[in-house]
């Protein structure tokens, strides 16, 4: 019964991502967590090392106390939503056996493929097949990364060999899954997809410097100003695809119309600018509440005028302000030790399929939301609860089978020592 509740409550909660119905999924989300639990102490006590992530929030709200009671709690809000999630995936890993937490990954992927594909075609007909991005904007931005993380996970269970599905359902359910990214049509999905197609042949790579240096060069490249990739119009999802640098990078904003063209580049531009005319405790711990000024009204909403925003896309910044140096360097340090950590396991090809699975999913899962978190705040965005979900899930799974190998090995080493003497 158990096993038939939880990968059931997990889909329910990816739809309501999906049509971001954030109380539903955040009820769902406490809802696991709380239920009970025979370990829940040592489930939680598993998590600390993302409980690391709120202590610059502490410091963010010591200093920022003076500001508006609603955004110090909005923000707290947000920077809670990494935390909850993961620590839900922690504590689902203690409920649902792998094999089905894997295949409700996929089938969370095919209902998000269906619905997404249904609803284009409800809005805009069949010509909604061939221009997605059109329905996209047409139906409103909803949906959930359910495609490019059920493709993932066929991806990765056939090349450790690890078997779910027969060979037809797995081909049906592979091409669902990915005509579901197509359909889309989002930036977002693309990048998660490109992330853990890269990590498919990225265990050749044995030096681990190699694949942070690739991100901060992807990060640094985004935030140079060049217009190689400037599309000639927005009409197309290509043309949004290649029209992205040239939307984020930050410049010089001289009329109104490079403002609404460029607004994620303009918003990002007022954000730094803004941190940078704070003191020191600003530049070290920013301040739970603040506001960006961005100088001129934006329309931002449907007939609402903006000057001052509470929130960006860019979650980078995001932190940079909210929380100042300290808070990025906390997730900086945390995530990429993880990717350390999880690389070493992942590119060892000694090491047994199911370690190396886990280890591939939580490289591709945190590159995700490290690379999406500079467009869309990813990792403080209920919209990417699958994916938080998913690094937790993989990051207990990881530790409990690597710590049981070592456990075996050291077992082996006192038999043949006892042996010996």
């Amino acid at each position: 019964m158990i096993n038939r509740v939880f990968p059931l409550l997990l889909l329910i909660l990816i739809v309501a991502s999906f049509f971001h119905m954030q109380a539903i999924v955040i009820a769902i989300a406490l809802l696991i967590i709380f239920m009970p639990l025979k370990h829940r102490l040592a489930a939680i006590k598993v998590a600390r090392v993302f409980a690391i992530l709120l202590l610059p929030v502490l410091f963010a709200l010591i200093v920022g106390y003076q500001n508006d009671n609603y955004l110090i709690l909005k923000d707290f809000y947000y920077f809670c939503i990494p935390v909850l999630f993961i620590l839900s995936g922690i504590v689902l890993a203690c409920r649902l056996d792998i094999e089905k937490f894997l295949k409700t990954l996929v089938y969370a992927g095919l209902i998000t493929s269906v619905l997404v594909t249904a609803i284009s075609v409800s809005y805009m007909g069949v010509s909604a097949l061939f221009d997605p991005y059109s329905a996209h904007y047409a139906m409103g931005i909803v949906g959930a990364p359910g495609p490019p993380m059920g493709l993932a996970c066929l991806l990765f269970t056939w090349k450790f060999n690890i078997r779910l599905f027969k060979p037809h359902w797995f081909k049906l359910f592979m091409a669902v899954n990915a005509f579901g990214i197509y359909m889309c049509a989002s930036r977002t999905y693309f990048i998660i997809m490109v992330c853990f197609a890269l990590l498919m042949v990225a265990d050749k790579v044995k030096r681990i410097w190699i694949i942070p240096t690739v991100f901060f060069l992807v990060v640094i490249f985004a935030l140079v100003p060049t217009d190689i990739f400037q599309a000639t119009s927005s009409e197309t999802f290509m043309s949004k695809l290649l029209g992205s640098f040239n939307e984020l990078k930050m410049g010089d904003y001289n009329t109104e119309q490079d403002i609404n063209m460029k607004y994620r580049g303009y918003e990002s531009f007022m954000a730094l600018k803004s941190y940078m005319e704070g003191d020191t405790k600003d530049w070290i711990f920013g301040g739970l509440g603040k506001t960006v000024d961005l100088k001129t009204f934006v329309r931002l909403g449907e007939d609402t005028d903006f000057q001052f925003i509470p929130v960006l896309h860019n979650g980078w910044l995001y932190l940079l302000v909210k929380m100042g140096i300290a808070g990025v360097l906390t997730y900086i340090v945390i995530f990429f030790g993880l990717i350390i950590k999880n690389w070493r396991k992942y590119a060892d090809s000694t090491a047994k399929p199911a370690i190396r699975l886990f280890a591939a999913l939580s490289i591709g899962c945190i590159f995700s939301l490290l690379l999406t978190n500079y467009i869309v705040t990813a990792l403080f965005n209920a919209e990417m609860c699958i994916v938080m979900i998913t690094l937790g899930y993989s990051y207990l799974n990881f530790n409990a089978l690597v710590f049981k190998q070592e456990q075996r090995e050291k077992e082996k080493v006192q038999a043949y020592q006892f042996e010996a003497a």
